[in-house]
């Protein structure tokens, strides 16, 4: 008994656009709850193990920013923290991963071996360390020193003391023009030292007007006139030819 058989040919193309087809109708039917899974595998940032307390910072602030923004569990997290490791950073991953159970744990190990809290007197060193020189801009200096004082125990200082802490290391320009008592937050320190900074930059474009050297003309010594002198005089050199 002969079987008859319906054959459908589909191009390729054809077999392409119906598998799209299926897919998009298997997510618009699949329930809302259910997302994919976030990675760090398009995660910019990486580690390399520097001892620098502000790239530790940076580092951390940055994973940690990327994790909530593409919604990656604390377990995937933690999974996936390797990828972000390279050179000495990795190799001591590998070493300490089994201490990390929780991502919080990852990143207190991080912190503790990168960038360990420094004493209070270590930091106030620092602090005091260098004042501000005339190629350091205003912006720079303060943000640096501000960077320090962030570091010490929290509530150590109010905004008042930290501003005498870091007002007697700015250049003498500033300290010239702007009295202490002047000021009350470092916003209003910036603002007008910006303006003094400012100046100063248009006062260098400016180019120096030449002094001119006025000299007295020359007397001669033996007629008394003016525009020669004694070695030049021509009456002297008649009378003594004569």
């Amino acid at each position: 008994m002969e079987q008859n058989q319906n054959i459908v040919q589909m191009t390729n193309d054809q077999l392409q656009s119906l598998l799209e087809s299926v897919r998009l109708a298997a997510m618009a039917g699949a329930p809302a709850n259910i997302q994919a899974k976030g990675s760090f595998s398009n995660c910019s940032s990486c580690f390399g193990g520097q001892r620098d307390h502000e790239i530790v910072e940076e580092f951390i602030t940055s994973i940690v920013t990327y994790k909530e923004i593409e919604s990656i569990s604390d377990e995937d997290a933690l999974k996936g923290l390797s990828l972000l490791f390279y050179g000495l950073a990795s190799t001591w991953w590998q070493g300490v991963r089994r201490e990390a159970k929780t991502w919080k744990e990852a990143i207190a190990l991080i912190r503790d071996h990168f960038s360990p809290t420094k004493p209070a007197y270590q930091i106030y060193m620092e602090i005091f360390e260098k004042k501000q020189d005339d190629r350091t801009a205003i912006d720079t200096f303060i943000c640096h020193k501000r960077a320090l004082l962030a570091q010490l125990p929290e509530g150590r200082h109010d905004e008042e003391t930290e501003l005498d802490l870091v007002y007697g290391l700015l250049n003498i320009k500033y300290r010239k023009n702007i009295l202490r008592q002047d000021i009350k937050t470092f916003r209003e320190l910036l603002e007008k030292c910006r303006i003094i900074e400012n100046n100063d930059l248009e006062s260098e474009e400016v180019p120096p007007v030449p002094v001119r050297d006025f000299k007295r003309p020359k007397r001669c010594t033996y007629c008394n006139f003016r525009g020669h002198t004694f070695e030049e005089c021509r009456k002297r050199k008649i009378a003594t030819d004569q």
